[in-house]
């Protein structure tokens, strides 16, 4: 076997769908063809002409595939939560949505973050996954890694805050960096006046002033910062977990999305070279031999090559025989 039967083996014919037996390419009809390139690529994982790639044929995806798109959906999923949540407290809509605005205004900014950069990274990751793009799964799980991050520092941020003296954190930021309108906020939202009392750093309003009746903020306050804090990053760290399964299952499933190997490059020992040329070429010099007829296989239908021919020439010679000799 030379090194071109080697290196490049011959083809095999196209296949029609529903013909089992390989015909020629010229025999082929426009349709026909066109049915044959399809099921060459459905076998590939890639899909055929009759849709966008990848998108119709879900009988031919991996298993692999399956799970790289189950795990991009769960990043979607709590990242566009994430964004819900920070869209909702950036607008006023749930209660007391005023108190974590201007307290936690940190820890909403990096959730509203997160939550961008995790709704992104599924987009490229769903691309990745539907086109069947290895280059574009590789950007998505670059991408996993700035997500994670950020899902650290909002743990990380909510937990420091809410264990470590957060009474003292929240009595220097009513009387250092709340604004007036940020502890009227907070005040119209839990209904109080004041820090300890109206008379200790109380913004004046209608249902807050000197002799009301309403206790002060310190109280309600810490009890909803404590309540929401723990609740940010117990929600936060719990998905961390579910984020790194998730780096795990792009680097073990992104290599198999279809079932080609590789990109499909042939390999550097396996191409051909100039001296596999040159040496095919002086084996060729040598020519062709004497090409040898392939004997009869089946006797055709004429009467001349019938089994019965030797006995009636024997019987035919032997007539003639007895004529002459009459």
């Amino acid at each position: 076997m030379d090194k071109f039967t080697q290196k490049w083996p011959e083809p095999s014919p196209l296949k029609v769908p529903g013909i089992g037996n390989s015909i020629d390419v010229s025999d082929l009809t426009e349709a026909d063809l066109r049915k044959s390139v399809d099921a060459v690529l459905l076998e590939s994982g890639i899909g055929g002409s009759g849709g966008i790639s990848g998108l119709e044929w879900f009988d031919r995806w991996t298993n692999f595939k399956w799970c790289l798109l189950f795990s991009v959906f769960s990043v979607f999923i709590y990242g566009i939560a994430g964004l819900v949540c920070a869209i909702m407290t950036w607008f006023r809509i749930w209660q007391s949505a005023d108190v974590m605005f201007v307290a936690d205004n940190d820890i909403l900014i990096l959730i509203t973050f997160a939550s961008s950069i995790l709704i992104f990274t599924a987009l490229t990751g769903l691309a990745g996954t539907l086109l069947s793009s290895r280059p574009i799964l590789a950007f998505y799980a670059l991408l996993l890694w700035p997500s994670f991050i950020a899902m650290c520092a909002i743990g990380f941020t909510a937990y420091k805050r809410a264990t470590f003296a957060l009474e003292q954190k929240l009595d220097m930021s009513w009387s250092q960096y709340y604004t007036p309108l940020g502890r009227l906020m907070i005040q119209n939202s839990l209904q109080c006046c004041g820090w300890s009392n109206p008379l200790h750093g109380g913004t004046p309003s209608r249902a807050c002033y000197p002799r009301t009746s309403l206790p002060g903020c310190k109280g309600p306050l810490l009890r909803f910062e404590q309540e929401n804090l723990r609740l940010v990053w117990t929600t936060v760290l719990s998905l961390v977990p579910m984020h790194i399964i998730n780096i795990f299952v792009v680097m073990l499933c992104a290599n198999h999305i279809t079932r080609s190997f590789g990109a499909g490059i042939t390999p550097k020992r396996y191409r051909l070279t100039r001296k596999d040329v040159n040496l095919l070429v002086d084996q060729g010099e040598v020519g062709i031999g004497k090409v040898k007829r392939p004997g009869i296989v089946r006797a055709p239908t004429n009467r001349a090559f019938r089994e019965d021919r030797e006995k009636r020439v024997g019987l035919l010679e032997a007539y003639f025989d007895e004529v002459k000799q009459r």
